[in-house]
């Protein structure tokens, strides 16, 4: 592999632990309950809707819109950090001559948001957000804009993400998709190569 784009959240930036603590502090400050850590990864299983029909909480419910007044709190008072080797990951892809992109869901202003986004940003050939696209995710518009931008040979091209979306956007675009499950403990079955570690990007070179 030589061209290496990238998803963002729990791909780059560790921020699935922020928002699942964020969370749990929401819902033990509105409903007074304290949720075991079994139920709380949940959270990266199923989506918004599931898991609080799951831990009976109606998404359309007053108590809803306080436990999301106080996620936002809490995720705002936060920092959300890159994944520990992540720079030196992408700074050897880079030292490698390798292609470093990033498609992800956030838009520009949210990706911005991220502080810690700033330290590696400049190492990326490309940046595709949400809102400069018409079909994000798990459309493959982002990975293709890419690959014909940049005139990128499909077989030499992995995108790096977490989730079913960012595996069926792969798919689509026909390009190999990379699971990064060093942080995830989501339902991602269908990946050409699995991520344990953030070390282990560097073994996608040899692929």
């Amino acid at each position: 592999m030589r061209n290496f784009i990238f998803d963002v959240d729990r791909t780059l930036v560790d921020s699935y632990s922020i928002e699942k603590e964020s969370l749990k502090k929401a819902l033990f400050k509105v409903t007074k309950k304290s949720y075991d850590e079994n139920i709380m990864d949940k959270l990266s299983i199923l989506s918004t809707k599931e898991f609080f029909r799951l831990i009976n909480i109606d998404i359309n419910s007053d108590t809803m819109k306080d436990i999301n007044f106080y996620w936002d709190k809490y995720l705002n008072e936060s920092t959300i950090n890159l994944f520990l080797g992540i720079e030196k990951e992408l700074k050897n892809l880079k030292n490698n001559k390798c292609f470093l992109g990033i498609v992800t869901s956030r838009t520009y202003d949210e990706l911005c948001e991220l502080s810690e986004f700033t330290k590696i940003k400049n190492l990326f050939d490309v940046i595709i957000t949400s809102d400069i696209v018409s079909n994000p995710k798990p459309d493959p518009e982002s990975l293709l804009k890419i690959i014909n931008d940049f005139s990128l040979e499909k077989n030499e091209t992995v995108y790096i993400g977490d989730s079913n979306l960012d595996s069926i956007a792969s798919k689509r675009a026909n390009i190999k998709f990379a699971y990064a499950s060093y942080e995830n403990k989501n339902s991602t079955e269908e990946y050409d190569y699995i991520l344990n570690n953030v070390s282990d990007i560097s073994s996608l070179l040899d692929k």
